[in-house]
Order: C-alpha cells, then structure tokens, then sequence
C-alpha cells in the first residue's frame, strides 16, 4: 500500500462550484467526494488513485479558491489548497464555461504561474459540441490550450487525461505499483473510523498522529463535512483513518449538506474495520453519545471507546472513576468494549491507540471453530438449562458460527419462541468470558431446525 506515494499527483483547483469534485469523483471512478451545489462543501485534501489507460496517478480534490477571506474555517481551506499545489506534479486549473473570467480566476492564474508547474487548463459545464466553442474565451489566461469537458457528463475525459499525461512520467519509467490498489477491497490493512458528536477532537486526532494540519480544525461544529480517508503506517503495519463528520441528532440537522456528511459517517462506520468512538471527558456519555455507539453496535462493527481532552481534567483519578460508573449505568452493555484516555494537545496515550486497534482488529477476525463451539454449549448448558413454557423445554440442537464483521453465531433450535432474551444474553456473556471477543459485538441468530420425517 505505501507504493502509492510513489504515483505522481495532479492537483485539482478552481474557484467554488466549478465542478472540482465532480470531476475528482469522475478520475478516480468513485462516489467520494460530497458534491453540492452550496459553495465551500469541499474542505480537506481528498485524495484518490485514478487509472486510465495506461495512465495512472493520484488525484487530490481541493476546496475553492476565494478572495481575501476572512471566516477562519474558510482561511484554513486556503492553506489546505496551497499544500496541495505544492505536493502536486501536475495542476489542473479548472474554470465554469458558461460564466466569464472573473478577478479570482485571473488572480489564481497568476499565482499558478509562480509555481513553474504544468498546468492544464479545463473548461467545464460544456455539455455539447456548440457550448465546447466556448474554450476558445479561456485563451486569454495564457496557460495553452484550455480542454472543454463536462465531469458531470463525463465528457472530455480522454483529451484532458491525455494532456496530463504528457506531463506525466511515461508508465515504464514509473516505479512498480500494485495492480489494482486503488481499490478498497484490496487493501490489507485495517480500516479506523473516528466517529463520534461535533467537537469531541477527530480531526485534532487525526492531525496529532500525522504531525500536521490535514484535516481543518475549528471550534465551528460541523467543519468537517466528508469523510477523509488518511493512508497511515505504524510500526510497519498499514491503516487507513477515515475522519468523519460529527454526527448530530436528526432534529439538529438543519441543512441537506448535513445529511450527506453524517450519511457518509454512518457509511465510514460500516466499511471501517475498527471504530474509534470518541467521548468528550468533559461532557461524560450525553444521549448523542449512547445513540452513536448504539449505531455501531447495531452494525456489528468493533469498536473503542475513546475519552478525549483528557488535558483539561484535573482530578483525573476521581474522574477516570467517575466515568467508569457513568458507562456501567448509561451503557452497561458496553463491558466488553476497551476505553481508553488520550489528549491530542499533549499527545498524551496518543498512539497507544494503535495497540488496542490491532488487538481489536484480530478479535473483530476471530472464528470459533463448530465442534469446539458445541462442545462449549453443551458445558453450559449443563450449568444452565434453557427455559421452558407450557411444559415445552427450549434445546439448542447445535450451533455455528456464522461470519465476521459482523460476528454471527446462528443457533438451530427447536422453537425459537422459546428462548428468552435473557437466556441468549447469558450466552452471549459465556460466549466472552470463553473466548472474549473483546470490543467486537456479537450477534445470535435462532432458526428453527424443522424435524426430519
């Protein structure tokens, strides 16, 4: 997975709304970027592998150039853009074709040209032959030829894709990457979403452990708006962190640009190996936070339960034990879940986390083998006998299980009827104390096995 880096990278920018995820979405063949017609949507750099061809580079989407701003959230954008046009080999200057040029075009054009980088120039929303005569208006910026195209139409790709590749190096000359790693199946390494309320720390997080300003940091709540998936190495294992949006309670959600971002948390959680729930120490466990590990748990997706700005904590043993109690009272279902302290201004336990990652990780893998697993049953059994109704007793004929992520155990059973909750809750709980299955949730499917004739 580290070859990666060694792609060159082409960097998208432009003022708002000229269609820069769109087209990023476009090269890399994938839903990742959230596109919207409101401005400033895009935030952090998204990066991506796009492969056309025999072409093949990364791709990072940046958020829009603006004039002099002056919000801090949209000052932080402009410093992530800058970043990104210094990484990058090759930049796409990406213009509207139905508006004129304005002052902000024409500024960035002179800054693009101090950077003594190729740059392509792309005129987009040109959805037709008639509307692609409108390039020749874009000659004027002095930066060559100006390709129509249309990334919602997919119109135009393979001009622009060629003219970026003659900067690129030719494919021989690249260094050896993997065939197909742009594709997410294919990674081998483990997958951390850091979820949890607006301002509990993700992003700050995220930037502690890369040593950078990667994602934007703001008091703002909601400033990260789309899931960023990070590439991460430690101690020569590969991650990748997916920073999330805050996720609000629905009636908090006043704009359709909300409901993308905490759709796309909700998504990171599902395709994440491990969830990274984090808490507000100074808050302790609110209804939001027992909804989003609710969530989770529903999934089946291991997790950890993260207490951050553990700095600002003075009785930190009277706390630590205080919120011990406030999880066995809020969440005692969550017994089986690892907590651990961090601060990200101290860097305090910071890559701690990692450890109990891995460790979960494995867990979340873990697989019982069937005899083993029905020998255990009929140890507790013997201990426990299920309930009876109307004379009717309950009998697990044998079990198996299932799968991972989520972790299924399916039990064939008389009548499903029954067993009682908490019979299955008590199995559940011998299940652990057996095997463990530490931060994982486990899921018990009955089904009835219907008498042989």
């Amino acid at each position: 997975m580290s070859k990666k880096k060694e792609l060159p990278l082409v960097a998208i920018c432009g003022r708002p709304n000229v269609g820069k995820s769109t087209l990023y979405n476009r090269l890399i063949g994938r839903q990742r970027a959230i596109i919207h017609a409101e401005e400033g949507i895009t935030r952090d750099r998204h990066y991506g592998t796009a492969q056309w061809d025999n072409h093949r580079f990364r791709v990072v989407d940046t958020g829009g150039i603006v004039e002099s701003p002056i919000d801090p959230v949209v000052q932080k954008m402009q410093e992530q853009i800058r970043v990104a046009l210094d990484e990058a080999k090759v930049i796409v200057f990406l213009l509207d074709g139905q508006e004129p040029l304005t002052r902000t075009d024409l500024e960035l054009r002179d800054e693009l040209f101090k950077y003594g980088k190729p740059v392509v120039v792309a005129v987009n929303k040109l959805d037709n032959p008639k509307m692609a005569e409108n390039r020749h208006e874009f000659h004027e910026l002095g930066l060559g030829e100006p390709i129509a195209i249309s990334s919602g139409h997919g119109l135009g790709m393979g001009d622009l894709i060629e003219e970026i590749a003659k900067h690129l190096p030719k494919p021989g000359e690249a260094l050896e990457v993997e065939a197909d790693e742009s594709a997410e199946e294919l990674f081998q390494g483990t997958k951390v979403a850091i979820i949890g309320k607006p301002n509990v720390g993700k992003s700050s997080f995220l930037n502690a452990i890369l040593n950078e300003e990667r994602a934007i940091v703001d008091e703002t709540p909601g400033t990260t708006r789309d899931a960023l998936d990070v590439d991460f190495k430690w101690k020569d294992k590969d991650y990748v962190l997916i920073d999330t949006a805050g996720m609000r309670r629905k009636s908090g959600i006043k704009r359709k640009v909300e409901q993308y971002s905490v759709s796309r948390s909700l998504r990171a959680v599902r395709r994440a190996d491990v969830c990274l729930v984090m808490v507000d120490a100074t808050d302790g466990v609110t209804e939001q936070d027992k909804r989003i590990i609710n969530y989770v748990a529903e999934q089946g997706t291991a997790f950890v339960l993260i207490w951050t700005k553990w700095d600002l904590i003075e009785d930190k043993a009277a706390k630590f034990k205080a919120l011990s109690v406030e999880l066995d009272r809020k969440v005692p279902f969550l017994k089986y879940v690892p907590f651990l302290t961090l601060s990200n201004l101290t860097r305090q336990r910071l890559f701690k986390t990692f450890e109990l990652i891995d460790r979960i990780a494995l867990e979340a893998e873990k697989r019982i083998p069937t005899a083993e697993f029905n020998a255990f049953l009929a140890s507790i059994r013997h201990k426990h006998k299920p309930s009876s109704h109307q004379g009717k007793a309950a009998k697990i004929l044998y079990a198996t299980q299932a799968g991972t992520k989520p972790t299924t155990f399916v039990f064939f059973v008389n009548q499903k009827r029954l067993f009682h909750f908490s019979y299955l809750r008590y199995i559940e709980n011998q299940i652990r104390e057996k095997f463990s299955f530490e931060g994982v949730p486990i899921r018990i499917e009955l089904r009835e096995e219907k008498p042989k004739r």
